[in-house]
């Protein structure tokens, strides 16, 4: 796979995707215009055509459909700081070359495609959720408690919540957001989805949670959220979302991203986060990179030299050509090429092989770094060597994942558990809670070994 390669029609977009801003909640939006001065010299020198391109200028755009109106104009921006701005276009080439501007949906949809990409990132969803959860009481385990948690249980199993917060990982990895749906039987013409969703069995009705819906970040944009005042609890935190022409309270629509970026490039990246394949991209092309040098060099590692009288094929240059495909069409261990003993030569130069297995192997372990995966469970390869093992980093590994599950899913978890209490229940019990399982697990010798010790102590 090639770099990603960028216009400076291109170039200059992104820039302004770096540098949306939008209106506060209470303040209508404000469509995006032209930089005046000195900034608008510095883009007239790099693409003259684009001065007169508003949507040039433009941060993230929403697809056609997404707002009701169906507009698709771009978060609204402080166009006045790129007047301010020194240095800018030297910038904006640094920061393309480093792969640090939203490549888009489109872009990361591609990339997800890629082997490389989609196994780091279902790698980690699939860990995070191998195991699960499970169900506890803090005042003990009572009948009525043991109930409760049974019928916790197979409502978590009716919602697919295991699936669907695999699916939210993997969306997070892809894209750098996953939202998911709260279907409440609410029908999205008459207008209720825009109200809150609260906690409470007044807004939230006993029997009422229908299902659980992933939604791609490409089909949303943030609807309302507040930019003027950072002391306010919706400072960078959007309030409602457009999804596909309906308008959603964020209440509605739960939002997992494990990789935040900071407030002022927010509106660049639809209010998501930073994906994981954006920050492998890097990785991953050195080592398709060097795979392929590799292959190359390995097609075609030695080359025969014939050494011969050329001025004798002066004359017949057509003869020295059907001499050597002739060569080439029985060239085999079981061939042979006669040689003028006097006048020619055939040699066989080769170029050296060795360490070329260390360097493709150390491309494929930088990948794994961004990810901060074991190479045996990123690519299935088990550490040489003798006495050698991935306990050790599996283990680390295990421990990362662990804590991916308490700050990634957690909160949100949490949110689904006391909203699944509300549907079956009509209350919050908060007695009840979860805990993830533990993702190392021991064999039978070692449990047995525990067992043991475990009979033998005294009471």
């Amino acid at each position: 796979m090639s770099g990603l390669s960028f216009s400076p029609l291109a170039r200059l977009g992104w820039w302004q995707r770096l540098r949306g801003r939008c209106a506060p909640v209470a303040l209508p939006r404000k469509e995006p215009v032209l930089p005046q001065g000195a900034f608008a010299a510095d883009v007239a020198k790099v693409a003259p055509a684009a001065v007169a391109r508003a949507d040039v200028f433009a941060p993230y755009r929403p697809p056609r459909g997404v707002r009701a109106n169906g507009s698709t104009a771009p978060l609204a921006m402080d166009s006045a700081a790129a007047q301010s701005t020194p240095g800018l276009l030297d910038w904006l080439r640094n920061a393309v070359a480093d792969g640090v501007v939203f490549p888009g949906y489109a872009r990361l949809a591609e990339m997800a495609q890629r082997a490389e990409y989609r196994h780091m990132v279902d790698t980690i969803a699939t860990e995070a959720t191998r195991q699960w959860l499970v169900f506890t009481s803090r005042t003990g385990q009572g009948a009525s408690k043991a109930a409760r948690i049974n019928q916790l249980e197979a409502e978590f199993t009716r919602l697919n919540v295991r699936d669907v917060l695999r699916r939210m990982a993997e969306m997070d990895g892809h894209y750098g957001m996953g939202l998911l749906y709260v279907d409440t039987g609410l029908s999205p013409v008459a207008g209720g989805l825009a109200s809150p969703l609260l906690l409470r069995p007044e807004t939230f009705r006993k029997g009422s949670l229908r299902a659980l819906v992933p939604v791609e970040p490409v089909w949303t944009t943030p609807a309302t959220y507040e930019t003027a005042n950072p002391l306010h609890p919706a400072f960078y935190r959007p309030q409602s979302w457009w999804v596909q022409g309906t308008l959603l309270h964020a209440t509605r629509l739960l939002r997992f991203c494990a990789r935040e970026v900071p407030d002022i490039l927010k509106p660049a990246y639809n209010f998501g986060g930073v994906s994981l394949t954006q920050m492998a991209r890097p990785y991953v092309e050195n080592w398709l990179r060097t795979r392929q040098s590799v292959s190359d060099l390995l097609n075609a590692f030695s080359i025969v030299a014939l050494s011969t009288d050329m001025a004798a094929y002066a004359q017949d240059p057509e003869g020295l050509l059907a001499r050597v495909e002739a060569f080439n069409r029985f060239r085999s261990n079981r061939g042979t090429f006669v040689l003028d003993k006097e006048r020619e030569k055939l040699e066989l130069l080769a170029a050296p092989l060795s360490g070329l297995d260390s360097l493709q192997a150390q491309a494929l372990e930088q990948i794994c770094t961004v990810a901060q995966q074991p190479l045996v469970k990123f690519a299935g390869i088990s550490p040489s060597g003798l006495n050698a093992s991935a306990d050790g980093e599996i283990r680390v590994f295990y421990d990362r994942i662990s804590a991916y599950q308490e700050s990634f899913l957690r909160p949100n978890l949490t949110h689904i558990l006391h909203m699944v209490m509300l549907n079956l229940w009509g209350a919050v019990d908060t007695d009840i809670d979860f805990t993830f399982r533990p993702l190392w697990q021991m064999d039978e010798a070692e449990q047995a070994d525990i067992d043991a010790k475990k009979q033998s102590m005294p009471s």
